[in-house]
């Protein structure tokens, strides 16, 4: 019975990790902003992850790779189970565009600050790309103005409010200055964006939902390791054949391209 005992507890106790101690409540989250702000910025990294995807119509188990390149270009692919990638979106800064393999149908948006800063609830001047690329890596993202900040245990909360009401505000935790959770509503209170991290020192798993697109992702990454992409992996250009149209994340209807 002993020797049983034994056996069943080195088990158990070989299947366990160390758990780190609680992160210690924000003290000053002014300080804690300014170490956030002073951390190094981050290198070209890339990672493997899993997803699953979910929209009106259907929720699928995707597998898929995340590259990054501060300030502000990234490539995410998406694939299936077999086959080459279905879905891939490209930022390099300037413009951003998407490839939907099974709808052979191309996206772009040459403004690629105004696109996603508008889907961020940014205002004029906002750096949409780059705020983008600190949101994919979990860090706290580079606003136009000054936060107001405010801060509960272990979370301190930067809030950014435009004059019309629009706002955006990111939670980010004491023990790395990395985000928890982030939020964007429009001057009618609208979400257009939420996310939250599992905070880390690089992004472990990323929740995210653009309501006004219909779209969830709860996103689980594999270990992150530094790269060196070449400039051609942030450009996409249309596939021969494939249907161009112009892409808006305002969750209207689909823009066509000018003619």
């Amino acid at each position: 019975m002993h020797l049983r005992f034994a056996l069943a507890a080195a088990l158990l106790f070989a299947g366990c990790h160390p758990v780190a101690p609680p992160a210690p409540d924000v003290a000053d989250p002014a300080a804690l902003l300014a170490r956030a702000r002073a951390e190094a910025a981050p290198v070209p990294a890339f990672a493997q992850f899993s997803a699953v995807l979910t929209t009106p119509q259907q929720s699928m188990s995707l597998s898929g790779t995340l590259v990054v390149a501060p300030p502000d270009r990234f490539r995410v692919e998406l694939r299936g189970p077999i086959g080459p990638a279905q879905v891939i979106v490209t930022c390099n800064g300037k413009d951003v565009s998407a490839f939907i393999a099974p709808k052979n149908t191309y996206y772009r948006a040459d403004d690629a600050d105004g696109t996603l800063g508008r889907l961020l609830a940014g205002g004029e001047g906002l750096r949409g790309a780059a705020v983008a690329t600190s949101l994919l890596l979990g860090r706290l993202p580079e606003l136009t103005t000054p936060p107001t900040l405010t801060a509960v245990g272990p979370v301190a909360t930067a809030a950014w409010t435009r004059a019309d009401g629009a706002a955006f505000t990111a939670g980010f935790e004491s023990r790395y200055g990395h985000l928890v959770d982030a939020r964007a509503t429009d001057a009618q209170g609208v979400v257009l964006f939420s996310g939250a991290w599992e905070p880390a020192a690089s992004p472990t798993a990323l929740r995210v939902k653009l309501p006004t697109l219909g779209a969830s992702a709860d996103v689980r990454f594999d270990a992150w390791q530094a790269a060196s992409p070449a400039d051609a992996a942030f450009a996409l250009e249309p596939p021969p054949g494939a249907i161009v149209k112009v892409l808006d994340l305002s969750g209207a209807p689909e823009a066509q391209p000018a003619r």
